[in-house]
């Protein structure tokens, strides 16, 4: 049969719950051309936030209970694991002494329960929307467990890019675990915005951001990529398969000291046995370096001539 594709443009269904012959589902666009549908248990809470966010807690028959931020899949406590550990560990893991952490946006409280393990003195969090904060606490307490009641929390509630322009203080490592680049969000993904955070950096720190995935969303992942690589000397991509987000999952590092395959195995295995052993459910010393390792088509997905995403020019996902 020939595909009509190429000659209309196809438009997937609106995202959202539907009742089809009996069945409570849920449609999520995974990407331009991808929709998913999954069955739903249970709504266990869905409002409009004072930021003016839809923020629906489900219980998915798959992936169990789930936050959705407008319609789009934040966290599943079948593999929310996979993802904070990914996003945080290989970055302090980096660092012989991350004293100061910032984390923007980060509101389910996943990566800073990551951040905790680390011998942390001060963690900044920066969360736009409170109410993120408070659906999690009652729906998904399993996330944060009690970070959020940790005396090194800092917590800020306000717009995550103004923090970084006004900001005066410096930090060991930069943590952007913010919504998928779309409306407002894509400010947090551009050029101008890493070279705010590369200000706030010292010495021998880091940054690292999700950077989306890297079938689905490819050419937003490699904009992305292409704004972190233009800003710091030195660069690297991890991924890791995330099942909820039907897809691998990229995290983009930047710093102009050291970023994290380069760290050797000696160091990487002491740091982690001091920190973090039987502390994890997917990181490892040998996980680290395979998070890294690309193959062949990826590599030279990277090296494809893309514009950065950048304040006139952002990255959003969607586009192709």
């Amino acid at each position: 049969m020939m595909s009509t594709s190429r000659f209309m443009p196809l438009r997937l269904p609106k995202p959202g719950l539907r009742n089809i012959d009996g069945h409570l589902l849920y449609l999520e666009h995974a990407g331009p051309h991808m929709a998913t549908l999954q069955v739903v248990n249970e709504i266990i809470s869905s409002e409009f936030t004072p930021a003016g966010q839809l923020v629906e807690t489900l219980d998915l028959e798959l992936f169990g209970k789930s936050l959705f931020i407008e319609h789009i899949i934040m966290l599943s406590l079948y593999d929310e694991f996979i993802y904070h550990e990914s996003l945080v560990h290989p970055a302090l893991l980096s660092l012989e002494r991350p004293e100061r952490v910032l984390i923007i946006g980060g509101g389910d409280g996943g990566a800073l329960r990551e951040v905790l393990k680390h011998p942390v003195e001060e963690v900044t969090m920066v969360e736009l929307d409170r109410s993120v904060i408070e659906t999690i606490r009652r729906n998904l307490p399993e996330v944060p467990g009690d970070s959020f009641e940790d005396g090194r929390l800092k917590l800020v509630i306000g717009d995550g890019r103004k923090y970084v322009e006004s900001c005066e203080e410096r930090y060991d490592a930069v943590i952007l675990d913010v919504t998928d680049p779309y409306g407002q969000a894509v400010r947090l993904y551009t050029k101008e915005f890493y070279e705010m955070v590369r200000r706030l950096i010292r010495d021998g720190g880091l940054m690292v951001t999700h950077s989306e995935g890297v079938h689905v969303n490819r050419l937003t992942f490699q904009r992305i990529y292409r704004a972190v690589r233009e800003v710091f000397r030195k660069h690297a991509v991890a991924k890791a398969y995330v099942p909820s987000f039907t897809d691998e999952w990229s995290f983009s590092f930047g710093s102009d000291c050291m970023v994290p395959p380069e760290l050797d195995r000696v160091t990487l295995e002491r740091r982690f046995e001091e920190r973090l052993k039987g502390r994890t459910r997917f990181y490892l010393p040998e996980v680290h370096y395979a998070l890294f390792s690309l193959p062949a088509y990826l590599k030279e997905a990277l090296e494809e001539e893309v514009p950065p995403s950048t304040d006139e020019n952002p990255a959003e996902i969607y586009e192709e």
